[in-house]
């Protein structure tokens, strides 16, 4: 058996150990106390508490116990079960008042809609207008779409209409329209799913105005995105149509001066006139334009993903690294295919013969033979100008018709799976939860106060002495 001991009560243990005619003397327990700077009533009164303990009889025997304080359940156990009263009093009295508040609390309700991207918002334009996927690029245009949903639903732009919309500074008992938004952010929640879906869900006394504002919600939201969604391919348009216009220009001035050369010397396609005679050098000229030309669109295509992603995109959105990335990539590769043309071209120049020349039919060069090669590389490259603008425009027309349809598009933003319905059951107060929270928190709070009363009071009693 273990009691757990005050510190003053060892001390007065220890007393009896030493003095044990303590006990059943008044004279030499009046002597002791005033040696150890107590009265003889608080002396008298400690070893009353130990007699009731059992620690110490009336024959001045001391029991052997175990003191040891981390040990001494039972004694606090004991003490404990003396002040059963005081602690069903206090958590009964709690208990009560917390069921009495959870009942007068007013009951909140909660409406939630689940929507998801239909894909017709500004992110889509680029996935129209790119031949590579864009996932491959690591990014999905729905989780960007309700990335996008969210940056709309959490702008003040929506709140403020919701307040105004609601008269939610009169509703939430607000001040002004700014604690009038803030109180409706701690209303509105916004939770993406492990499916990709979004969910949405405000509370309010009301369930019919829940709903409604899940309604009102839902409406800005298709409304904004639209919105921006048309803003983008404006632009889309615009940059294209400049585009156009400039690879018009570039086209015009390419066939022009194609043709001032072909008129001056009478050469038309010198690459395609000599197949006949140079086949093989001929195909291997050919095969490389081909593969140049048909790089050349796709960096054309690139240039236009990149620029059209730069609008709709952060700067440290993945996909513009990546386009940027691979924009570099086409350029390189154009270079070294820009080498190889000019190799393949000199040769099949140089090696030019008079003979060769005879052989042509229909053909009539107004310069000399001499003068043939250097002209042959000008002509050739004029060509290939005229051929890759005219690729470019076949590239960019398209693209543009595309801007054209998203600038006037009103086709819905987003996929309603769950529409707002008013709810039946209140979602907050949790009574029982207020209750039992109250009843746990009464009791611990009640433990503690008489724990800390028993050790203190030894101390507080000391300190009522000196003052006396």
């Amino acid at each position: 058996m273990s009691i757990n001991l005050s510190p003053h009560e060892k001390k007065i243990l220890s007393l009896v150990d030493k003095y044990p005619s303590i006990i059943d003397d008044p004279l030499e327990r009046k002597r002791v106390a005033e040696l150890n700077g107590m009265s003889e009533k608080t002396l008298r009164n400690r070893l009353a508490d130990l007699k009731r303990y059992g620690i110490i009889g009336n024959k001045n025997r001391v029991r052997n116990y175990n003191l040891n304080e981390d040990e001494s359940f039972l004694g606090t156990f004991l003490l404990f079960w003396k002040s059963r009263k005081f602690i069903f009093k206090s958590v009964a009295i709690v208990s009560i008042i917390s069921i009495i508040v959870s009942l007068l609390l007013p009951k909140w309700y909660t409406s939630k809609a689940v929507v998801l991207s239909s894909g017709a918002g500004q992110f889509n334009f680029l996935s129209s207008i790119s031949p590579i996927p864009v996932a491959d690029f690591g990014l999905s245009t729905i989780n960007e779409d309700i990335n996008n949903f969210i940056a709309i639903l959490q702008s003040r732009t929506v709140k403020e209409y919701m307040v105004k919309k609601f008269s939610l500074v009169d509703r939430y008992k607000q001040k002004d329209i700014e604690f009038a938004i803030e109180a409706f952010e701690e209303k509105m929640e916004l939770e993406v799913t492990e499916e990709g879906t979004l969910e949405i869900s405000i509370i309010d006394k009301d369930p019919l105005i829940a709903k409604e504002m899940v309604n009102e919600v839902l409406f800005m939201l298709d409304e904004i995105n639209q919105s921006i969604g048309r803003e983008a391919g404006k632009y889309n348009r615009e940059f294209l149509e400049d585009r156009i216009n400039i690879n018009k220009k570039d086209l015009e001035k390419a066939e022009l001066a194609l043709k001032t050369f072909q008129e001056k010397t009478g050469i038309i396609d010198l690459v395609a006139q000599l197949s006949s005679t140079m086949q093989m050098s001929a195909q291997a000229y050919n095969s490389i334009f081909e593969a140049y030309t048909a790089l050349y669109a796709k960096k054309v295509e690139t240039e236009t993903e990149l620029a059209v992603a730069k609008t709709t995109l952060s700067k440290s959105n993945p996909t513009i690294m990546q386009l940027e990335k691979l924009l570099d990539e086409q350029s390189i590769q154009l270079e070294q295919l820009m080498i190889k043309l000019d190799e393949k071209l000199q040769y099949l120049l140089s090696n030019i013969s008079p003979t060769q020349i005879d052989t042509i039919p229909n053909i009539e060069f107004s310069v000399s033979f001499n003068t043939l090669p250097s002209l042959g590389l000008e002509n050739a490259r004029l060509i290939r100008e005229v051929e890759l603008q005219s690729a470019i425009q076949e590239i960019l027309i398209p693209q543009f018709e595309q801007a054209k349809l998203e600038e006037t598009n009103n086709i819905p933003t987003l996929q309603i799976i769950d529409k707002p319905k008013i709810a039946l059951n209140k979602t907050k107060p949790k009574r029982s939860l207020i209750v039992i929270a109250s009843t746990i928190m009464s009791l611990i709070m009640s433990l503690l106060f008489i724990y800390t009363d028993h050790r203190t009071k030894d101390f507080r009693q000391a300190i009522k002495q000196n003052k006396l």
